[in-house]
C-alpha cells in the first residue's frame, strides 16, 4: 500500500492527512509511474468533484449540493482518527444499504466496479456522510490553489519524496527512485500540505 496523500483523498484524491485506515494505494511502481491521484482509498476515491483531485466536473453519482450543507467537513490539520471515524461512517452506510465491498481489503473497502441500482440507491442515501475535503485543497474555493499547488510540489522535493506535477496541477507522479519509506513518505506529504496551503504562501 502506498502512502495516503492528503490531495487525494484528493483526487486527490485526494489524501492528504490521509487516514491511514482507509486510503488504498493499490499496485505497485517501478518509482516513476504512478500518479498521486491514484494513491486513494477506495472509500475516499468517491469524494465530492469539489476536492482538487483532477476529477473536473459534477459526476452523476455525487451528492446534490441539498446534502452539502449536512456532510461532514475535513480540516487541514484533521487527525487520521478524525478522518478515519467519518470515512468508516461513510462506508459503513453504503455497506447497511447494499453496496458491495471488498472484505478482503477490509471492512471498510467500497466496491468502485459495483454500479447498480442498489449501489447507486445506497450512495443517493449516505450522501449527506461523504466528508467534505478541506476548503484549501478545493480549487473553486482557495483562490491561490495554484500557488499552493506548487509550494506543495517543491516542499514534496525539498523533503526527499521525488515528485512532479501533472500539467494541471490535478496531482502529481514519481520521479526517480524513491528512497523514503512509506512512512516517510506520508509523513512528508502530510507536513508539506499543512505548509503550503495553510496561508503561509498568501
Amino acid at each position: 500500500m502506498k502512502p495516503l496523500s492528503p490531495l487525494v483523498r484528493l483526487t486527490v484524491s485526494a489524501a492528504l492527512l490521509g487516514g491511514t485506515g482507509l486510503l488504498t494505494g493499490c499496485g505497485g511502481t517501478d518509482g516513476g509511474g504512478e500518479s498521486h491521484a491514484d494513491r486513494k482509498n477506495d472509500v475516499a476515491s468517491l469524494e465530492s468533484p469539489s476536492a482538487p483531485n483532477g476529477e473536473g466536473g459534477e459526476p452523476e453519482r455525487s451528492p446534490s449540493a441539498a446534502s452539502e450543507q449536512s456532510r461532514p467537513q475535513l480540516r487541514l490539520d484533521s487527525s487520521d482518527a478524525e478522518r478515519d471515524q467519518y470515512w468508516n461512517a461513510y462506508a459503513s452506510c453504503l455497506k447497511e444499504h447494499g453496496h458491495k465491498m471488498i472484505l478482503s481489503r477490509g471492512p471498510y473497502s467500497v466496491d468502485q466496479n459495483d454500479d447498480s441500482p442498489t449501489a447507486r440507491a445506497a450512495e443517493r442515501t449516505c450522501a449527506g456522510k461523504l466528508p467534505l475535503q478541506p476548503p484549501e485543497l478545493d480549487r473553486d474555493k482557495n483562490p491561490h490553489f495554484a500557488d499552493d499547488w506548487r509550494a506543495y510540489i517543491t516542499c514534496l522535493n525539498k523533503k526527499g519524496l521525488k515528485v512532479v506535477s501533472l500539467p494541471d496541477n490535478s496531482g502529481w507522479n514519481y520521479s526517480g527512485e524513491q528512497t523514503l519509506s512509506e512512512e516517510a513518505q506520508t509523513t512528508v506529504d502530510k507536513a508539506c500540505t499543512l505548509e503550503a496551503f495553510g496561508g503561509k504562501n498568501h
